[in-house]
This record gives structure tokens, C-alpha cells and sequence, in this order.
């Protein structure tokens, strides 16, 4: 690896901003090593350390010589995805290795299905719709090469009728497969010896049975402390009564359009159908009706043993089943034939997965109801994911690299181990390049009152104004709930001040909109915690309101520390402090992301100096200058380097 990273090497020669770095040729050795002597490695790389070439030259070299036959790397935010494929791939392809195909994976459902799109021509289905949306969707598919659903991001309610679905693909049988994008993407796929993927495709593959991408034996994770929280999404099981009404729209909605008016049989009696679906969704509508009852106001909450939800689908749902089942037999076409068979195993399915969760009959996992938005669910979730990701992920790969900016705890890698079932990796633990010492400033508010006092939110407030008062913006703001960030925005008085909320806009377009305007502040929760990169002048002030505890009362959260506690461990330093330590790490790497960026971290829950476990917050940050002193914040402001 040394030809590549020191001084003088390849990429010296290469690139006119490499910067000799050894910390990340300590990187690339470690993962050359543990790829070429098939073991799995966990490596914490802060911002800086580059990472990603630290990764991926070894990957290319190892599948260059012939040692690796094809290797994912899966990241955690597009972000991060785009950036590898229009940044760091090329450099490292094409310039080093321009013999090796790479590409990058997108779930199914990112293209267009061009025989459900003139089906829902046919059928009507844009009705509903308005004309301009539907036109400009019309014209994309006349240009289009790839299909790709970011090249145009219609609505949601329109991309969802004409998107792939993979069991509503015909494969070589569909009238359009020559011409598919899908497939042709899965073509590129399999020609390839890199694929970059993200975390929830990689965790669909694997819950498919691995169908979904071509074969592989190596694989790197990057922003893996992502890892735990989508494999458990992944490998659980849920129905909903948003799944629901799209399984009986598709085959009639409340327009009187969908898969039933394509059947033009003899002797059809349309109207028993229709009543028959009108039932199920009479049912699931009362059925749902009393899981939103359950909860009362609360946004989730677990099932006791004994269920105390009565099944009022499944009879329906089955006579439907059986009913779709019987007209795929005489359909008129062979298309039709399969469609109809689809909508059955799909109402089967529902079944299955509605009666495992009302008898909860998985061993190891936690049922529970769940409210976001219009949406109501019941939830079937591991426990514990480490024992599947250990037997079914990591020991089925020659090599695994786990990396990420933020994977310890007091420098510990004890957690993720433990989460991710990799207890006998090697470890690899990279200092921060960044001179934070000289070029950031740490301030806590000393006498912040606890979350639960009633004058905290008029604290906070003064406080974040007393903050950009002399941060004149430039800010990024980081609440741990929407009810705080918007209890506090709206208290804030600063007319000279931009502000942006997360919520007006898509998060995107609020980091633009950021960086372009001098005086503004950003307002954000969990999502702006990670995978924010505003490097320069634009941001240079990092506000954490509060510690970022996961709440004990989410079903999750609580049977974990019940199970830690019925092992005689302490829930609170088990689950709840090393979820909030990673968390608050990534927060606090949202300000510095190069080595000439400046600017002041300021905590706003005096309970990191007040309580034993703030230490470990502490412990897990970089050498850095600490203060309590709002004087000291002015005077870090004024100056060009440190006071």
C-alpha cells in the first residue's frame, strides 16, 4: 500500500490535493491485511483519515490480482454513495485499475417498470392524478437511459404505481424485458467485481435469500454504526394498514380502477369481488382502528403475551386469496394469469405475517404497535440481531471491514462487537488528523436546568440566542425531538437571522439554502446528526441542546434493557449511554469536516459535567479546548486563532 499512499507515491503523482497522511496508510495496511488473510476487521476513522480510498485501493488491488472475484461496499447515506461513484471510485478505477467494472446498486423499486406504466395508461390509474405530474413523468420515459426514479422524483402516489416490484415481474416472460431497465442494471450487476450499495439493500438481499444482487465474498461497511439499527428493520416482520389498502387498491381502489377491470370473463361476477374487498377494508379499518386505540397517544407501545387484538381479516383476506387464486386458472392472458396469482400469495403473506405476530411466534423477538403519521403498524423485531448477523452475514463472508467515524465508546469497541456479534474481530482505532486543539472550542453551559424542569425551555432558548448573537448564524442546531425543536424555534427572537427549520423544505434543499445565505441557522433533529457535510465559513457553530438518550419507554429500548437487567448488567450503561455517546459523536462531527475549518461546539445539557456518566461523552471526543465561559465563546469569535 505504500505505492499508493507515501510520499512521492501514486496518488502524489495523481491527484494535485493529496496530502501525505499516515494515518491513513495505517488504514490501508490494516485493511489490506485483513481482506488478503480473510478476517474481519472493525476500524474507527474520523473524518480526515480518508477513509474510502483507505478502503477501496486495497479492494481493487486484491480483486486486480486476481484474489477477490467480486466485493459490495455499503454505505449508510446517499450522500456518501454519491461521492464514491462521482468521486473516489473513478480516481481509484480508472486511473490505477482501468480494467475493473464497478457499479452502483439501487433497489428495484428505484426503476420504472415500463409494463405496469402503460398498464396504468390503460387501466386509468392517473386518473386521480394531476395532468402535469403524469405528462412530465410521460416525457421522462421517452428520454430516459436508466429509469431511475432520482432522475425525475415524481410524487410518491405516482412513482408507487409504475415502479418494479419483484413479484410482479414477469422476468423474460414480460412483453418488455429487452427493454428494461432493471435488468439491464442487473446485467451491468453481474459484469461488475465492485458494487456500492447502501445498508437497506444490502439487508434486502440478504433477507431475500441473497437473490437480489450477483454473488460475493468480501464486503466493506462503511458509516457502519448504522449497521445494527437497519439489520434489525430488516430481519424483522410488520403489517400495516398502509400495506394493506395498497395490496386491495391494486386490485380495485375506491375510483373503481385496478387489476379486477382488466378480467373480461364469462360468467364473472364482478360485484361479489367488489364486496368482498369492500369487507376487508371495512375490517381493516375497524381492525386498526383499535391498534390506534391501544396506543392512545402514545407514538408506539409493546403487545402484552396475550395479544388484545381479535383477527377479523384473515377469514376475508383467505376467501380472497382463493377466489384470485381460481381466476388466475381461466384468465385470458398469461400476464393477467400472473398478476392474479401475485395479489393472492399477497394476501396469503399478510396472513402469515398477521398470525405470527398475534401469536408472536418467533422466539427472541419483541411485537409491539406502532403510529407515525396515517400509518399504523404491529411489529415483530429481533432483540437481539447479533447471533443472525454473526451465523447468516459475517461467517458466510471470506472478509469483512466495518468502519466508520464513530464506533467507540470511551475508546472501547466493546458495543458494536457485542451488537454486531463480532466479538472476536480485530480492532483498529484511528486518532483524528484535525487539530481540534487549536481549531475548536468546546463550551458547556454550566447551569442549564435538567430537561424535566418547567423553565427549560425558556433556558434553552435564551441560551441558543445568546449563541448566535455572537455566532451572527452559521449555525447548526441539533434537538433530539421535533416537540423541542419546534417549542424552541418558535420562542427564538433574531430578525437579523435566518432561520431554517427541517420540516419547511426537504433536507437537501435546507443544506443549500444553508450554505449560500451568511446568516443562517439550521435547525435539526436525528437526521441532521449524520451525514451533514458543510465544510468552510458556512458553518461554524455546532449547537447539541440536549444529550441524545434513546427514549427508555420505546418497546425497543425497554425489552433491552430489561434483558440487560435480567443478566445482571445495568440497562442504563448497557443500552441507553453507549446508543447516546455514538450518537452525540456524530453530532459533534458535524463541525469540523477539514483541517482549515474553525468553530465552537457548544453542549447545552449541563448534565455531561454534573453526572458520573458524563464522562464518557467526554472521554469519547478529541483533544479539545473546554470552557463554561460564554466570555470565552466571544472572544474564540473575535480571534483568528484560539484565546
Amino acid at each position: 500500500m505504500r505505492e499508493f499512499f507515501q510520499p512521492g507515491g501514486l496518488l502524489s503523482d495523481t491527484l494535485t490535493t493529496f496530502e501525505y497522511r499516515p494515518c491513513q496508510l495505517e488504514m490501508a495496511e490494516a485493511v489490506s491485511r485483513a481482506l488478503g488473510e480473510g478476517r474481519e476487521i472493525l476500524i474507527e476513522a474520523p473524518t480526515g483519515v480518508g477513509k474510502s480510498l483507505a478502503y477501496l485501493i486495497p479492494l481493487a488491488d486484491l480483486i486486480n490480482k486476481g484474489e477477490i472475484e467480486r466485493a459490495v461496499v455499503s454505505t449508510y447515506t446517499k450522500t456518501l454513495q454519491r461521492q464514491l461513484i462521482e468521486r473516489d471510485i473513478p480516481i481509484v478505477m480508472e486511473r490505477f485499475f482501468p480494467h475493473l467494472r464497478y457499479s452502483v446498486c439501487f433497489g428495484s423499486e428505484n426503476y420504472l417498470c415500463l409494463r405496469r406504466f402503460n398498464n396504468a395508461f390503460r387501466e386509468g390509474l392517473f386518473e386521480d392524478l394531476q395532468n402535469q405530474q403524469v405528462s412530465a413523468l410521460r416525457k421522462w420515459v421517452e428520454l430516459t437511459e436508466e429509469g431511475l426514479y432520482m432522475e425525475v422524483m415524481p410524487p410518491s402516489g405516482l412513482w408507487i404505481r409504475v415502479c418494479r416490484e419483484t413479484d410482479l415481474c414477469h422476468g423474460r416472460e414480460c412483453a418488455y424485458f429487452q427493454d428494461c431497465f432493471y435488468q439491464k442494471a442487473r446485467q451491468n450487476h453481474r459484469r461488475s467485481q465492485l458494487l456500492v450499495v447502501n445498508h437497506h439493500l444490502f439487508f434486502a438481499n440478504m433477507a431475500s435469500g441473497w437473490n437480489v444482487l450477483p454473488g460475493f465474498s468480501h464486503v466493506v461497511f462503511d458509516e457502519a454504526h448504522e449497521l445494527e439499527r437497519v439489520a434489525t428493520e430488516y430481519l424483522g416482520a410488520e403489517v400495516s394498514n398502509t400495506r394493506l389498502k395498497y395490496l386491495l387498491d391494486g386490485l380495485l381502489n375506491k375510483r373503481g380502477r385496478g387489476l379486477i377491470r382488466r378480467l373480461h370473463l364469462e360468467g364473472l361476477d364482478v360485484r361479489r369481488l367488489e364486496g368482498t374487498i369492500g369487507r376487508i377494508r371495512a375490517q381493516g379499518e375497524e381492525f386498526f382502528n383499535r391498534v390506534a386505540h391501544f396506543l392512545g397517544q402514545e407514538r408506539s407501545r409493546r403487545l402484552s403475551a396475550d395479544s388484545p387484538f381479535v383477527d377479523n381479516l384473515s377469514e376475508h383476506l383467505d376467501y380472497l386469496a382463493e377466489e384470485l387464486r381460481g381466476l388466475s386458472l381461466i384468465a385470458e392472458t398469461e400476464e393477467l394469469s400472473k398478476d392474479l396469482k401475485v395479489f393472492s400469495q399477497r394476501c396469503r403473506q399478510y396472513i402469515e405475517t398477521l398470525d405470527l405476530i398475534l401469536k408472536q411466534g418467533l422466539e427472541g423477538y419483541l411485537y409491539w404497535a406502532d403510529r407515525e403519521g396515517r400509518r399504523l403498524r404491529l411489529v415483530a423485531t429481533p432483540l437481539e440481531p447479533a447471533d443472525i448477523l454473526r451465523s447468516h452475514l459475517f461467517k458466510l463472508m471470506d472478509a469483512s471491514v466495518i468502519t466508520s467515524a464513530t464506533l467507540t465508546v470511551g475508546g472501547s469497541f466493546e458495543y458494536v462487537k457485542r451488537s454486531l456479534g463480532l466479538e472476536d474481530a480485530e480492532t483498529l482505532l484511528i486518532e483524528s488528523p484535525f487539530d481540534f486543539l487549536h481549531n475548536a472550542l468546546l463550551y458547556i453551559c454550566p447551569d442549564m436546568p435538567d430537561p424535566e424542569s418547567p423553565v427549560y425551555i425558556e433556558r434553552v432558548t435564551e441560551e441558543i440566542e445568546r449563541i448566535l448573537e455572537v455566532s451572527r448564524g452559521r449555525t447548526l442546531v441539533l434537538y433530539t425531538s421535533y416537540s423541542l425543536l419546534n417549542d424552541v424555534a418558535s420562542r427564538i427572537r433574531s430578525s437579523h437571522l435566518t432561520i431554517l427549520k427541517q420540516g419547511d423544505e426537504d433536507n437537501y434543499n435546507l443544506i443549500m439554502r444553508f450554505r449560500r445565505t451568511d446568516n443562517a441557522v439550521l435547525l435539526g433533529t436525528y437526521s441532521f446528526w449524520q451525514g451533514v457535510d458543510i465544510p468552510g465559513d458556512a458553518l461554524q457553530c455546532v449547537v447539541i441542546t440536549k444529550l441524545p438518550f434513546p427514549v427508555p419507554t420505546e418497546p425497543l429500548i425497554e425489552a433491552r434493557m430489561e434483558l440487560a437487567a435480567e443478566r445482571g448488567l445495568d440497562p442504563f450503561y448497557e443500552v441507553q449511554l453507549p446508543m447516546a455517546v455514538i450518537t452525540f459523536r456524530q453530532g459533534f462531527g458535524r463541525l469540523i469536516r477539514r483541517a482549515t475549518d474553525r468553530g465552537i461546539v457548544a453542549v447545552l445539557d449541563s448534565r455531561i459535567l454534573r453526572r458520573a456518566y458524563g464522562r464518557s461523552f467526554l472521554r469519547s471526543l478529541p483533544e479539545i479546548q473546554m470552557t463554561t465561559d460564554i466570555e470565552r465563546v466571544r472572544s474564540f469569535f473575535r480571534s483568528d486563532v484560539l484565546i
